[in-house]
């Protein structure tokens, strides 16, 4: 099915609308920047040939063209038309103007959007080429609705409280934009709004979210969590150093760091215990003496009160599981950690893992 219909005569409604000075129409915000360079790439192209005083119209939906924003060219070589486009959410003139033989214009674009364009020939019989341009195929991000591309756009170019003004202007529109909500916890916590940012983040999670924003999500959730309820000064140490000897293989130097900070005799909220048992299992884990750690890991389990810190442990669980081959239990605890919510780069470990799993579960040829 053509992007461009054939020639029709324009019908009586929209050629009212069309004559219409722009002045009368509540225009959109300003048109999006090209891409970088001015680099675009044909879509779809079309030359029809119209007699004098004709018109024709065709539409074009999001679902034709599903970019952010897009570009339309309508080119008569010498011969003159008129032309406007017409946004149909809200009815308003995206662009309006006559006896021009070359128009372009930007059309910022989105989820759910259509415009209806009508060109109108010139007193003489003519051709016009009409084309649809996008950014270039390989470098199309991924687009969702009006107004948050609109915000993504201005944060790309620096401007921050009109992006944050499109997240607001999204969710007035639809309270269930997922992405809009991400995009403006991001925005509340560099504002230091760490409770409205973690309720936007929360609120965003429970719905559908597509891959890119749904890890994003979970990252911002797992900074939020650090900065609304950061750890004591000696357990923060106490866990750096943990987790350096962990990482340059001295997993009895970091249970030495955790079991200390943990008998110390200081006092330690839920989550700040938690934490540091977490470390202690992981550190036990690589030691081999599984069952310690699984203790440990059940306990820092019993004490937290946030999924994405409960995600975290299952984690470890699953790890240690695959390490003594009980591949039941490894699965169980690695799909309790995806369904709570890891931040992005162990939820990839994470479903690796599963692959994994599953693989060794289903030998070849069954």
């Amino acid at each position: 099915m053509h992007l461009l219909h054939l020639p029709r005569r324009i019908a009586p409604w929209l050629l009212a609308l069309a004559l219409l000075a722009p002045a009368a129409w509540a225009m959109p915000p300003a048109p999006a920047p090209a891409p970088a360079g001015n680099s675009w790439e044909t879509y779809k192209s079309d030359s029809y040939f119209l007699q004098p005083g004709e018109s024709f119209q065709f539409r074009v939906s999001f679902d034709q063209i599903p970019v952010r924003a897009w570009r339309l060219i309508v080119d008569g070589g010498q011969s003159q038309c008129d032309v406007n486009v017409l946004r149909m959410k809200g009815e308003s003139l995206l662009y309006y103007k006559t006896d021009e033989a070359r128009h372009e214009v930007l059309v910022p674009w989105g989820t759910g959007e259509e415009v209806i364009v009508v060109l109108t020939n010139g007193a003489h019989e003519a051709a016009f080429t009409v084309t649809l341009q996008g950014p270039p195929r390989n470098q199309v991000h991924a687009a969702y609705g009006y107004h948050v591309n609109r915000a993504l756009e201005d944060f790309a170019a620096g401007r921050r409280l009109e992006a944050q003004d499109h997240c607001r202007s999204a969710l007035l529109e639809n309270p269930e934009d997922g992405v809009a909500k991400v995009l403006l916890a991001g925005f509340m916590r560099d504002g230091q709004y760490l409770d409205r940012a973690a309720a936007l983040v929360e609120e965003a999670l429970a719905g559908e979210l597509p891959g890119d924003m749904r890890s994003l999500a979970l990252d911002l959730r797992a900074d939020l969590r650090r900065l609304r309820a950061p750890l004591p000064a000696p357990v923060h140490q106490g866990m750096d150093q943990a987790e350096k000897e962990l990482g340059a293989g001295q997993a009895a130097e970091a249970l030495a760091t955790t079991t200390k900070v943990l008998d110390s005799g200081l006092e330690f909220d839920s989550s700040a215990r938690a934490a540091l048992l977490t470390m202690k299992g992981r550190a036990l884990a690589v030691l081999e003496r599984n069952f310690e750690a699984i203790d440990a890991f059940t306990q820092a389990l019993a004490l937290f009160r946030d999924k994405g810190d409960a995600a975290v442990v299952y984690f470890y669980m699953g790890r240690l599981y695959v390490a003594m081959d009980n591949w039941t239990q490894a699965e169980s605890a690695y799909g309790k950690a995806i369904q709570d919510g890891l931040p992005s780069g162990l939820n990839v470990q994470a479903r690796e893992a599963m692959k994994q799993i599953r693989a060794h579960e289903t030998p070849a040829g069954r």
